[in-house]
């Protein structure tokens, strides 16, 4: 599995990010930022960062996102269901030809990004936060199939009836360590992203989540 966190195409994030020994970002993007592609791919590029990005909520700048998500080699992209069934007809074909995997993140139920993984091979991105909201907790029978089908992981601090929405990782470290051999368990290898409030992303923040995730890969228990 691969430590990201989320935020914004920052250069003071992006460089605690580095200093903080994590090598992975999904970038926050809204369609202001996409208005000057050119900045953010220099930017990026100055970085020896892995990276994701997830498309703005408001808007539509798709022709945008798909030029920064090639020319930054994004292994993946994230999107709510914002869209009209002909706007991600148009989406897909923007995309035809950028390498990066297209993944649909769950927000209000867990079998909302099926139909796009039928009909266009769109990935899941597994919201975990919101899939423990939706399901009141952690239901490991439901969980585990849709764990197998995961293509990207957003996951949080939160556990069902606490206070720790938006927080990262290391926030619950007992709880999440649960949640990542859950993951270990179906063999998943792909992006954990950490999704956490803007005030949470400093170098402290992240450093302590780096520490965390070591000591989870290396606990000879898991």
């Amino acid at each position: 599995m691969i430590l990201a966190v989320k935020c914004s195409p920052d250069k003071v994030i992006l460089s605690d990010v580095c200093k903080a020994g994590l090598g992975a970002v999904e970038l926050h993007l809204t369609e202001g930022l996409l208005d000057d592609v050119k900045r953010i791919v220099k930017l990026c590029r100055s970085f020896p960062l892995r990276y994701a990005v997830h498309a703005p909520n408001e808007g539509y700048a798709m022709k945008g996102l798909a030029e920064l998500a090639k020319e930054i080699d994004a292994e993946v992209v994230i999107f709510h269901n914002n869209y009209w069934e002909d706007e991600w007809a148009d989406i897909v074909k923007i995309f035809k030809g950028v390498p990066s995997r297209l993944c649909i993140e769950n927000i209000y139920s867990a079998n909302e990004p099926v139909k796009f993984m039928r009909r266009y091979g769109i990935g899941r991105c597994m919201d975990l936060e919101h899939l423990q909201m939706q399901g009141a907790g952690i239901y490991e029978e439901g969980f585990i199939p849709i764990m197998a089908e995961a293509s990207h992981v957003h996951l949080t601090g939160y556990y069902y009836g606490s206070s720790l929405w938006h927080t990262h990782i290391h926030y619950s470290s007992k709880h999440n360590s649960y949640i990542l051999n859950l993951l270990k368990s179906v063999g998943y290898s792909g992006f954990v992203v950490s999704e956490a409030k803007t005030s949470l992303q400093t170098y402290a923040e992240f450093k302590g989540l780096n520490e965390f995730f070591k000591g989870w890969e290396n606990d000879k228990n898991i």
